[in-house]
């Protein structure tokens, strides 16, 4: 080997260390964003469950799982499209900020549309308009869909910003909550206080954006808007399918069962989502790395850690499941227990699937099959519905059961396609 080859070596292996190394780094600090996320509210929560009661914690859960949908429908997939584009695009300032106006434009324009449906159903809808504040307080949280562009963060790999801007949010929240809520009565307060915070952080963060990234907003062509509306139709859909998952289990408890129900299983998923923290941020760092390297060895290497990351984190959890809704909830929600153990199945598949979704398919070029897994998954889940209630088992558990088989579902599918087009 030539002195010249030798120094080609060390440093491609530099370039691996120092693309690795900002991976490691992009993960600690989205892990950290989560984990202030999930576990500064959890601080409270004894505190809400206690002080507002489980049925009026209830009716705040089945309240922001309604809201959940205008936050969708308001991002409209541009939070996975628009990580792709701007991380191939960082250093192109001039398209950068074209794409970035264009997504922030589409974003204020769909929110509008979201506020004119939202009051139209609390006109016409009876409940909706007996807690039409509630439903108002929990909205106002969109506005941090447009202000906080968590997709650029990522596309540029600058985690560091999401850590600072996520703690004084989760901060705000979390003091706010021991002063202003006293009673039941304030139930409706917790939602605002959530709002609040989250419009804090994104008002922080687009500071960040035009000020210090220097950032400049121009006017998107009608062209620009057109494409990054129909470019991400697919992950639309895909993100619906999610939300349509997580939050059927309540809105049907809602409707048919009770706000205690609601209560109950939000507990239980909060905990199931926290625990899939680790993974989730891990497979956002490693999304933008994928998508610019297409390093097949490096796709495989990971996959093999993702399961193992999987396996003794929903093994964990199902063993300290009594303990931890003991702490958070005393005796008010005994129930969470058992869903929480059945939840750890949908941790374990839900650890795997995020992986090979976006960061793997996505960013080999074929979003399709990525999409329709999480269609396919929420058909599932509604056909096992309508199984469910004409058969006459309605029940919270059945309902965990079929969150779970509708995870197997996307694992399935994803896996097919990763192994036909030799991914993994």
């Amino acid at each position: 080997m030539g002195i010249i080859d030798w120094l080609r070596q060390k440093v491609n292996i530099f370039q691996q260390i120092r693309s690795h190394k900002v991976i490691v780094q992009n993960t600690g600090y989205l892990t950290a964003v989560e984990i202030m996320r999930m576990l500064l509210p959890f601080v409270a929560l004894p505190y809400v469950i206690r002080t507002i009661g489980a049925d009026r914690y209830g009716t705040v859960v089945f309240a922001q799982t309604i809201i959940s949908y205008f936050v969708v429908f308001i991002n409209f997939g541009m939070d996975v499209s628009a990580v792709k584009d701007v991380s191939v695009h960082r250093n192109n300032r001039k398209e950068l900020n074209r794409i970035i106006s264009t997504v922030l434009l589409l974003k204020f324009i769909l929110f509008l549309c979201a506020l004119v449906i939202l009051s139209i159903g609390i006109i016409c809808i009876p409940y909706l308009r007996s807690e039409c504040l509630l439903y108002l307080f929990a909205f106002i949280s969109c506005l941090s869909e447009i202000l906080f562009p968590i997709w650029f963060y990522q596309g540029i790999e600058k985690m560091k910003y999401l850590t600072i801007i996520r703690f004084s949010s989760i901060l705000f929240y979390t003091i706010a909550v021991f002063f202003f809520i006293r009673t039941s009565e304030d139930y409706k307060y917790v939602a605002l206080l959530q709002s609040l915070g989250l419009i804090i952080s994104g008002v922080i963060s687009f500071y960040v954006l035009v000020k210090l990234e220097r950032v400049h907003l121009v006017q998107p062509s009608i062209k620009d808007l057109k494409k990054c509306f129909v470019d991400s139709i697919p992950f639309f859909m895909s993100r619906l399918s999610v939300v349509l998952n997580n939050g059927m289990a309540k809105l049907v408890s809602g409707i048919f069962f009770s706000m205690q129900a609601v209560a109950a299983f939000d507990l239980a998923q909060k905990m199931a989502n926290a625990a899939l923290i680790p993974m989730q941020m891990m497979n956002q760092a490693v999304y933008p790395h994928i998508a610019r390297t297409k390093s097949l060895s490096f796709v495989r290497k990971y996959f093999k850690i993702d399961i193992l990351l999987s396996l003794i984190i929903a093994f964990s959890i199902g063993i300290i499941a009594p303990y931890a809704v003991s702490f958070f909830a005393g005796d008010k929600i005994p129930t969470a227990v058992p869903l929480l153990r059945v939840l750890c199945l949908w941790l374990f598949f839900g650890g795997i699937t995020t992986y090979i979704g976006a960061p793997v398919l996505v960013s080999f070029g074929f979003p399709k099959p990525f999409n329709i897994s999480v269609i396919l998954s929420s058909v599932t889940l509604f056909l096992l519905y309508i199984v469910l209630y004409l058969s006459n088992v309605f029940s919270i558990y059945n309902f965990a059961w079929a969150l779970v088989i509708s995870e197997f579902i996307i694992l399935l599918y994803r896996m097919f396609y990763c192994l036909k087009y030799k991914l993994i």
